[in-house]
C-alpha cells in the first residue's frame, strides 16, 4: 500500500471538519493547538499533540449511540478485564458536535514512520483473547450483516457514483447474503464481537509491555457470530494480496482455521460487499476512492478474484 498516494492516510482537512473538531475541543476544553488529521475514511481523526490525545469524529444520524457504545465496552474491557484495547481519555463522554457529527476523545499511541506493520498474526491472538471473555453488561446491539452498506446505498453519495442499475443489483445481493448467512451452521457460537477485525485497525503500543498492539475503531462492536471477526484475514489474504501465509498466521493465533468451514464462500462474499461502504461515502469527492470503488464494485459484479487496492 501506498501511503503516499493514500488519500485516507494524506486527506485534506476541509473547513467543514475543521470548525467540527475546533467545536468538539471547545466543548470538551481541549487544547487544538497543531491538531493534525491522520486518518479520513469513514471517520476523521485529528492527533492533538497538545493533549497526548486523539479526536473521532463520526458521521451518522446514529453516530453519538455508536460512540457512547464504543466508549463504554473499551473502558470495560481495559478496566475490568485488562483487554489491551485503544483506551478512551479519562472523563469525557461523546460529545455532540452537530446534529450529525459525534466526536470521542482517545489516548494516543505514536505509530513508528517506519518498520513494520501489526500482523495477522497479532490480530489472532487479540481476537481469541477477546472472544474468550464473558458476556458484557453493555447491552450491544445484535450482529446485523451488511446494515451499513444497505444504508449507505440510499445516500445521495450512492446517488452521486452509481446507477439505479447498480444500486438495485446490490441491494437485491444484500439480500441473497443474508438468505445465505441465515442457513449456515456456526461452529463458534455467539458472543461479544469487535465487528470489523481486520489488521489495519491494529495499533502498536510501544509502552504496552506484553501487549505490542492493541485494537482500535470499535464502532461495529455487537453480538454476534465470531466467525465474523475471523472473515477480515482471510478476505485480505486474498482480496488484498497478503497471501495464504496470512491466513494462516490468523488461524495459528487465533486457535480455529476458518477456511474448513463450509460457510467461507459466503462470508467471503459478504466481506467483498463490506469493502464497498468505506469508498462510496467520499467517493463524490475524491477520486483515488471513486477508482476503489468501481474497481470493487466491477469485480463483484463479474465474479473475479483480482487484487484490489487497499486503504
Amino acid at each position: 500500500m501506498n501511503t503516499e498516494n493514500n488519500p485516507t492516510k494524506n486527506g485534506n482537512d476541509t473547513p467543514q471538519l475543521r470548525r467540527a473538531l475546533l467545536r468538539a475541543c471547545e466543548l470538551a476544553e481541549l487544547n487544538p493547538q497543531g491538531a493534525r488529521l491522520v486518518h479520513y475514511y469513514v471517520n476523521a481523526v485529528y492527533v492533538l499533540p497538545a493533549e497526548y490525545a486523539v479526536v473521532r469524529l463520526q458521521h451518522g444520524r446514529d453516530g453519538r449511540q455508536r460512540a457512547a457504545r464504543s466508549l463504554d465496552i473499551t473502558r470495560w474491557l481495559v478496566h475490568t478485564h485488562g483487554f489491551p484495547a485503544t483506551a478512551p481519555l479519562p472523563e469525557l463522554d461523546a460529545i455532540a458536535v452537530d446534529e450529525t457529527t459525534t466526536a470521542t476523545f482517545w489516548i494516543y499511541y505514536p505509530q513508528p514512520d517506519d518498520g513494520p506493520k501489526p500482523t495477522s498474526a497479532h490480530l489472532g491472538r487479540l481476537i481469541h483473547h477477546l472472544h474468550e471473555l464473558p458476556p458484557s453488561p453493555i447491552e450491544l446491539p445484535r450482529w446485523t450483516p451488511l446494515r451499513s452498506l444497505e444504508a449507505a446505498l440510499h445516500t445521495p453519495s450512492a446517488e452521486a457514483v452509481m446507477d439505479s442499475d447498480e444500486r438495485s443489483w446490490l441491494l437485491d445481493r444484500i439480500r441473497g447474503i443474508r438468505h445465505e448467512l441465515q442457513a449456515l451452521d456456526w461452529p463458534l457460537g455467539w458472543g461479544l464481537i469487535h465487528g470489523d477485525a481486520w489488521a489495519g485497525n491494529l495499533l502498536w503500543n510501544t509502552q504496552a509491555g506484553p501487549h505490542p498492539t492493541v485494537p482500535g475503531d470499535w464502532d461495529s462492536v455487537c453480538w454476534g457470530h465470531r466467525e465474523i471477526d475471523l472473515i477480515p484475514s482471510f478476505h485480505a489474504a486474498r482480496r488484498y494480496d497478503r497471501g495464504t501465509e496470512w491466513a494462516q498466521a490468523f488461524a495459528n493465533a487465533y486457535g480455529y482455521d476458518l477456511s474448513h468451514w463450509r460457510g467461507l464462500p459466503t462470508l467471503m462474499a459478504m466481506r467483498d460487499l463490506i469493502q464497498v461502504t468505506g469508498p462510496l461515502n467520499r467517493a463524490p469527492h475524491e477520486p483515488a476512492l471513486a477508482q476503489a470503488l468501481r474497481q470493487r464494485l466491477d469485480g463483484i459484479r463479474n465474479g473475479d478474484n483480482a487484487t484490489w487496492t487497499e486503504f
